[in-house]
């Protein structure tokens, strides 16, 4: 298993003290394993599915509010929000659909996102992250996938999320901005 470095900016150890890389077949989650599933069904001969050919409305309906669409823009890559699953409003306190990843409101969270989608738009594979928070017992789970429109480089990433299991613990996390 691999761990990303701790998240510091301006000095500080931020929420995520620990950043775990597993493969996705060796976590226990049914969300997981169906988002993997499915992503497998799609994916065919290619590294990974196309986006055109990836229909979020063919996930479990249970998945659909944690997961996230990002496109995969330039290069550097930058990193666009095109479906914002409901369920991530409640804990980041805003709707990030449409919005660069840069502008979400916690440095720390965008900090840490970027490096998992870079992880995994070099990878070329779904990978899980385990984030362990600071006072939360349960790590959160995190399948990061990618899609290639052109079958050469990733030009999407789709993420299921497993809040379901930390939610409460993890809304004190993030700011009240607006």
């Amino acid at each position: 298993m691999q761990t990303l470095p701790p998240i510091i900016l301006d000095g500080y150890m931020r929420p995520v003290v620990r950043s775990d890389v597993q493969d996705p077949d060796s976590v226990e989650d049914s969300c997981i394993s169906d988002c993997l599933t499915y992503w497998r069904g799609q994916q065919g001969e290619a590294f990974a599915p196309r986006w055109t050919d990836f229909h979020l409305h063919e996930l479990p309906s249970r998945t659909l509010p944690y997961i996230l669409v990002l496109d995969v823009v330039g290069e550097p890559p930058e990193y666009v929000y095109r479906y914002w699953g409901s369920g991530h409003t409640q804990y980041h306190q805003r709707d990030y659909t449409g919005k660069k990843l840069t502008d979400m409101a916690d440095a720390w969270s965008a900090d840490l996102l970027t490096r998992q989608y870079n992880a995994v738009r070099d990878a070329r594979r779904p990978v899980v992250f385990l984030n362990s928070y600071e006072g939360v017992e349960n790590p959160l789970k995190s399948l990061r996938m990618p899609l290639s429109e052109d079958g050469a480089k990733v030009t999407h990433l789709v993420s299921f999320v497993g809040r379901q299991n930390v939610s409460e613990s993890l809304k004190p996390l993030f700011s009240a901005r607006a």
